[in-house]
């Protein structure tokens, strides 16, 4: 955590054509950074954001899919659950898949989480083309992660422009003010966008090849297609990219670190990143690329994976209420206000509101609405078999979705998908239209709500569990993770005895 109430948040991010193949057997600790053992670790990422493409998505693997994560994510998901990583999204079109997992620590900071995905392949009626996303509120900061397979083969690329050009424009969210990938604060977008090299017909993929070898990297990448379009303002102009210092990352023979002279090797697999570094008045966003390399010892495709470490700075805002504020600054207030009396700023400065305004500009304090939490009543015991009644706290100003839920988890879930049970809340919304105005008002009060779970559900003995309160607005809509209740057991309530029991 940094000074005046900014963290600093730590993302790496694993872009990677897997040529269709399956990860069995595979190693994934030096693509993460990570150590063998967990407890050699120091100083972890706080997000991994994994972007495949090329994932076999043959039917049989897609009904798979339905039911199980997909190997790719199981796999990630496997190695990162010894670390208390959680998947918090993942969105998946054909070959395209895209999971975002978060330290266990963040997941109430979490919020508006939306997915959404553009199909650019044959005209944009096929999915093996395009690109899929993550956005997501971090600490009030929004994020748009995008993850793009964009048109293959030398001679595209004015498909490959118009495959950017149809992304930006069509990906549309459901977020107020955030409905485009560059209306947020921060843009991570990577993939293999299959930017080739220039000069096709003079430089062929030995003379390439040679160069590589003679590490003459800085005078191959001036050919760099991507470089070019983003001079140009043609595409990507958004976005910042470090200049590669790794060699070409496509083609190479099938299990070798050889390239594959039936395709003139490029930098195909890239990271790129946008900010809106003054969308605060107080604050200034900053974002910082630490790292930015290839992994050649990855051999199962054609493509060697790319990774690249960020840290950006969110906005960590207090929480305040009026009469809080009113308490713990009434010196401040009143010596400010003294000193603004008879001078020329206080013409602005004639209300108490105007006062809290300009101590907001001047980065003092700030409320954020957008974090407040929903408080469980500790749950003593679960009992199998029989209805089982919640109780929760509403907060005020709390902002319920048209499909709000609260479902059962394992204390050691691994992803916000593994519920075993849930129930919808009965939302303010639902009940508007039946209340008085009286009413009304004490809704918009913290107020304290029940909820009864059906004795159908089965919960096994011998695992604690928690109940996770989630804002939605419903399939495919905007969802934040809201609450999180203590840990509790169940048990199997022992039958009474009858009247033949006893001797």
């Amino acid at each position: 955590m940094s000074e005046n109430n900014n963290w600093d948040v730590k993302l790496y991010i694993v872009t990677w054509n897997v040529s269709t193949k399956f990860p069995e057997n595979l190693s994934l600790y030096k693509l993460l950074g990570l150590e063998s053992s967990p407890e050699l670790e120091t100083d972890l990422p706080d997000f991994f954001v994994i972007g495949l493409q090329e994932v076999n998505s043959q039917p049989q693997n897609t009904l798979y899919n339905l039911f199980k994560d997909d190997l790719w994510t199981q796999k990630f998901k496997e190695l990162l659950k010894e670390r208390d990583y959680v998947v918090i999204k993942t969105e998946q079109m054909q070959g395209l898949l895209l999971s975002v997992f978060a330290r266990r620590k963040h997941l109430l900071h979490l919020r508006q989480v939306e997915t959404e995905y553009t199909r650019t392949g044959l005209g944009g009626i096929w999915g093996n083309k395009g690109a899929v996303s993550v956005r997501l509120n971090v600490y009030g900061c929004s994020i748009c992660l995008v993850n793009a397979h964009l048109a293959a083969h030398d001679h595209m690329l004015e498909e490959r422009i118009n495959d950017y050009e149809k992304i930006v424009q069509e990906h549309k969210f459901h977020v107020k003010t955030k409905e485009a990938i560059f209306d947020h604060d921060y843009v991570f977008w990577f993939g293999d966008l299959n930017f080739r090299l220039t000069g096709e017909a003079t430089t062929s993929a030995e003379e390439i090849r040679a160069m590589v070898a003679k590490d003459e990297l800085k005078k191959l990448i001036e050919k760099d297609q991507l470089l070019l379009v983003r001079r140009e303002g043609r595409a990507f102009q958004k976005l910042q990219e470090r200049v590669p210092q790794f060699p070409p990352t496509f083609k190479f023979e099938h299990g070798s670190n050889d390239y594959d002279m039936k395709r003139r090797p490029a930098w195909t697999d890239r990271i790129l990143y946008a900010m809106k570094e003054n969308n605060y008045r107080n604050v200034k966003l900053t974002v910082e690329q630490t790292s930015y390399k290839s992994h050649p010892s990855y051999n199962i495709s054609d493509h060697k994976p790319v990774t690249s470490e960020f840290t950006i700075k969110v906005i960590r805002k207090p929480q305040y209420s009026g009469e809080r504020f009113k308490t713990n600054h009434y010196q401040r207030l009143s010596y400010r206000m003294a000193i603004a009396n008879g001078t020329e700023s206080y013409a602005r400065l004639n209300s108490f509101d105007d006062l809290i305004s300009d101590l907001v500009d001047a980065g003092q304090v700030y409320e954020d609405t957008t974090e407040r939490t929903v408080m469980f009543k500790p749950i003593e015991l679960w009992l199998v078999g029989e209805p089982n009644q919640i109780e929760y706290t509403i907060p005020c100003g709390f902002d319920e979705g048209n499909a709000d839920w609260i479902g059962i988890y394992r204390e050691d879930f691994t992803s916000l998908s593994e519920y075993l049970a849930y129930e919808y809340t009965e939302t303010y919304k639902d009940k508007q239209h039946q209340m008085n105005e009286q009413q009304q008002q004490h809704q918009k009060n913290t107020r304290t709500e029940k909820l009864t779970f059906s004795e159908n559900v089965n919960l096994p003995q011998g695992v604690r569990y928690q109940l996770l309160y989630f804002q939605s607005t419903g399939s495919r809509g905007v969802t934040g993770l809201v609450g999180i209740s203590n840990t509790f057991d169940v048990e199997k309530r022992c039958p009474s005895p009858s009247f033949d029991d006893i001797d």
